[in-house]
This record gives structure tokens, sequence and C-alpha cells, in this order.
């Protein structure tokens, strides 16, 4: 069957399944995450559902497995086009493996000096085999560079460096961990994005995760997580996930900012476009857990790191978790200081770390300089 022309998505994808009666398919996980939620089960001819083109996270197993034999397959263009596949999956709350190799074609496993990597070990993955592609047309350079001779093979084979990150397990499944060219950096910091993205898709009503470092403020770089819900479904609370990442990773890992998609824009052969991503919102609205100032020392605060922070801040929310950085402390006790007459320092942010705290304490020093005046100790008193 010949589809319509345009994209195919959403309530139209289903469509075509079902009036096509389409048997087998092919579908990148944005797409399918697009049909509508009451589709699985219903499409009596599928029998045979591939995803492949992008990563495929636990939700979409959840859904699908149940009623249609579901296989994760894996494969760069170069390698025209699928280089391993997984057994039909069964939901386990896990994002599925890739699976393991066609025959014919080669998975190697190599660190950044080639060498391959024990099990459980993540390294790069590089393929090999009769189906890899010749190299880029006119690009003699970028041919070069991501196709070199095979040292595990026959004289004259070569090998092709995909550029993901995998691991292979006890069982001989290979495990998608994400791109070396989605490996971040903020602020010093070194950010797997694929880790992140992982953590999560754990909540249940996220589908699927895009987490990338954005500078929508002149110098004042933020990791921002893009997250798809399904259509209809009650979004997270930004404070749930901040939470919920903070149990499982660093500070410098936990996203300062959530933007919630019911579709990620796709590039033309079906991938989430991370350059069309939309900066996030300045997000005011309260949160679960938002606890609103109590004293106008707590809402000039509060007044003053919404500006900084650009989210929602109640004054017991912790500075690390919203994604608050030295930087930004800097420019919080900047304002702090000329609004109350105080002397605060960037480490008082990072050591108290909430609005309340640093009420506090702002309270303090603003009543031990009236105290010290009423004793005629103040260093401004007239001469």
């Amino acid at each position: 069957m010949v589809p319509p022309p345009g994209p195919l998505l959403g309530a139209e994808l289903a469509q075509v399944l079902r009036e096509g009666r389409i048997t087998h398919t092919l579908l990148p996980p944005a797409a399918l995450a697009t049909l509508p939620s009451d589709t699985p089960g219903t499409l009596p001819d599928l029998k045979t559902l591939t995803v492949g083109a992008d990563a495929c996270g636990a939700e979409l197993v959840e859904r699908w497995a149940p009623h249609h034999r579901l296989v994760n397959s894996y494969g760069p263009t170069e390698a025209t086009v699928v280089a391993t596949w997984s057994a039909p999956l069964e939901a386990d709350g896990t994002a599925p493996p890739i699976g393991r190799r066609l025959p014919d074609t080669g998975t190697y496993i190599l660190d950044a000096r080639l060498r391959p990597v024990p099990d459980g070990v993540p390294g790069e993955l590089w393929l090999s085999g009769p189906s890899l592609a010749r190299g880029y047309l006119n690009r003699p350079g970028l041919t070069a560079s991501r196709f070199t001779a095979d040292p595990f093979g026959a004289p004259g084979t070569r090998m092709y460096r995909t550029g993901d990150l995998v691991r292979r397990d006890a069982h001989g499944e290979l495990h998608y961990l994400g791109r070396t060219d989605h490996q971040l950096k903020l602020r010093g910091h070194r950010i797997e994005a694929g880790e992140v993205e992982a953590v999560l898709t754990r909540h249940p009503a996220v589908l699927d995760a895009v987490v990338t470092v954005r500078e929508d403020e002149p110098d004042l770089p933020r990791l921002v997580a893009h997250l798809l819900v399904p259509p209809g479904a009650e979004p997270p609370a930004a404070a749930e996930l901040r939470v919920l990442a903070a149990r499982a990773l660093p500070g410098p890992m936990v996203p300062s900012a959530y933007v919630v998609m019911e579709r990620f824009p796709l590039t033309d052969n079906g991938k989430t476009d991370r350059a069309a991503l939309p900066a996030p919102a300045a997000d005011l609205a309260e949160t679960a857990g938002h606890v609103a100032p109590r004293t106008p020392t707590e809402e000039v605060l509060a007044d003053i790191w919404e500006e900084v922070m650009q989210a929602a801040v109640g004054v017991e929310d912790d500075y690390l978790l919203l994604g608050g950085d030295s930087l930004r402390a800097l420019r919080i006790v900047s304002r702090a200081n000329d609004a109350f007459g105080v002397s605060l320092t960037p480490r008082d942010v990072l050591v108290h770390r909430t609005v309340a705290a640093l009420a506090d304490l702002v309270e303090e020093q603003v009543l031990s300089e009236l105290e010290d005046a009423a004793r005629g100790d103040s260093d401004h008193d007239e001469l």
C-alpha cells in the first residue's frame, strides 16, 4: 500500500494501518507515539510491529507488546539499513534492547582507542559486513572519518563508526545508551543525555524525553528536558520530575526546565529534530508542593529567584533542584543586596538553598545592623 503524501501521524496513521489491513510495518518510535492511546489492540491485521530509526522507550513497549509482535530494530542508513534487532519484546518496565546482530553483520563495541570493551561496559558501536555503504558521495573527508579498515576482519574489509553508545549484557543483547555527539557539557560537567532521558522516562506519564543544553539567555546555559506525554494525559509537575531525577542523578544532571509536548518535531526521516525543539516558556504557575511567600522578605526574594531562574519558585524549593548554579547565585545576591542593603554572597544561596532560609538570613543581617546602630556601633554612624 502506498500511503498519501506528506507526514503520516496520529489518527491518520492509525486509519491507514486499519483500512490498509497492514500486517507488517516499521515505524519510528516518535511516530508510533502519536497514535491515539486506544489504538493498540484495535488493528487485527497487524501481526508484526517493528520500531526503529530512533530509541524506543519502555512505555511504548508497555502499550504495544501485549497486543502485537513487537520488535526493536537498529541500524544506520550507512549499514543499509538494519544491523540488529531484538526478539519479540515483553513489557518489563525498562527500555528494550536493540538485540543481536543480523547474519553477515559485524558489531564491535570499542573504546576511544579502538579496543573492545568488556560486557556491561559502555562503548561506541562499530559495524562491519557486506551491507556497508561505500561512503558518502563526493565527500572523501567524511568518508575517511567514518569508514576505516577493520582490524578484526579479513584483509581489505572495513568497519563503520556509528557514533552510538551501547553496552552488551550478559545474554549478548545490545542496549542503546545514546549518541556520542549528544554528550553534553554544562559548566564543566560532561553529561550523557541518554542517561538523563532514561531516568525521566521512568515516570509513568512520560513516553519519551529529549535532554539538551540551551542558552536562551546570554551566558546562562541550562539543562532542559522536552517530554512527550500521551494526548490528553495529565502532564507531570516539574517539581515531581526534579525529585525523580535528583534521586538517581547528581545535581548537574538534573534538568532545570521541563517542556511537555504531545508531539516531538521530526526530521524528514522520522527522527526527533532536536534543533527544532521549542524554548521553555517562563512558567510561573504553581506546581504540586508549591509554598507561596508568607512574609514581605520572602515575597521580594521569590520575585528575584523567579526572574533569575525563569521558573516557578516556592519558598521551600531547593535551589540546586531548580537547576541553580554559582552564576545564577551571583545574580540573585546582587539583586537581593540592592533590595535589602545587606551583604549576601553566592555561597549563602548555595548553602541555604531555599527562599525561606535565605529570607531568615536577610532578616538576621538587617536586625544585626539595626542593633549595631542602636548601640552606636554601626559603621554608618554620623561623626
